[in-house]
């Protein structure tokens, strides 16, 4: 695009040189080639604060750990890897049985202290029994139903859902195996399909003239020649940058921070489904502001020799 500006210009100071017989010596050609710099360097300049672009852009996603909340040996994974979700699916399955025998154990030893219980109230009613009898029965059933709730707990945790809809990656698990309630040690990746968000990063210098609604597009190098529409939906209001947390240091001016770059949401004006874009992906953005409305022509120019770019790879 540089070059096409600049073959324009000389052409143009040529066309005057000829028809108004301008003699060339050292300072004609001296005011052609400083008329170019300038000029040159005054378009990129605006079109880089008031039209910005960015290579730093891709999709982002949040992905689940699957952590067993028991111990016990998988005895049925169903789920396939990469395969689409609904929640509630069923991931996998641990062996119930030892879970099982403690609900058992603890629903008959509650239903005894209940009915003993039940007695020592009918005797302190019917005969003065002894309400210290009673006071220890109910002390007795209340401890045996939190331990059959907990109990429960476990056994309904033997066979573990999809939190959300999305797919399981990274499934190294097999029947037999060994799941272990540590979160060092999850057994399975699960990415949220719903919580895809596309994030481009832009230097802080045009950081005034990107607002919410400007108009922006959007290439990817695996779909060349392709250019597609976006809208700014959010700015991050915060940097990592600049973040204090607590630590044992204090915190110290001297040490050298990058100067961080402004993250923008954007969402896509136009339906993506029918192009695979993996969760993920690289991309360039260029963002249009409502000032310098002709510049944009440029950054448009630009952006889409970038994308038939995409064209000459070899690998």
């Amino acid at each position: 695009m540089e070059l096409i500006i600049l073959t324009i210009y000389f052409g143009f100071c040529w066309a005057i040189i000829k028809i108004f017989k301008i003699p060339v010596n050292q300072w004609t050609i001296t005011t052609v080639f400083l008329g170019a710099v300038i000029m040159l360097g005054t378009i990129l300049m605006s079109m880089a604060y008031f039209h910005p672009s960015s290579k730093v852009a891709r999709s982002y996603f949040i992905s689940t750990d699957i952590v067993s909340n028991v111990r016990g040996k998988l005895i049925e994974i169903p789920v396939q890897t990469n395969v689409p979700l609904k929640k509630g699916d069923i991931l996998f399955k641990i062996d119930p049985i030892p879970f099982q025998s403690q609900v058992n154990t603890l629903q008959a030893q509650l239903d005894f202290s209940r009915k003993r219980l039940e007695d020592s109230r009918k005797l302190v009613k019917l005969a003065g029994g002894a309400k210290f009898d009673v006071d220890l029965y109910e002390k007795e059933v209340k401890s045996l139903e939190g331990q059959l709730g907990t109990a429960q707990f476990n056994l309904d945790s033997c066979t573990v859902r999809a939190p959300a809809d999305g797919f399981v990656t990274h499934l190294m698990i097999r029947p037999g195996q060994m799941a272990v309630p540590l979160p060092m040690a999850p057994v399975m990746t699960f990415i949220n399909a719903d919580t895809e968000v596309f994030i481009a990063g832009f230097s802080q210098e045009p950081m005034q003239n990107i607002k919410v609604g400007n108009e922006a597009e959007v290439i990817y190098p695996g779909i060349p020649g392709r250019v597609f529409q976006a809208k700014v939906a959010g700015l991050l209001p915060a940097l990592a940058e600049g973040e204090l947390s607590s630590r044992r240091d204090m915190f110290s001016l001297s040490k050298q921070f990058p100067a961080g770059i402004i993250p923008v949401i954007l969402t896509f004006e136009q339906d993506m489904s029918d192009f695979y874009i993996p969760m993920g992906s690289d991309a360039v953005v260029a963002i249009y502001s409502h000032r310098a409305h002709h510049i944009q022509i440029l950054r448009r120019i630009l952006l889409r020799v970038e994308s038939w770019r995409n064209f000459i790879h070899f690998h």
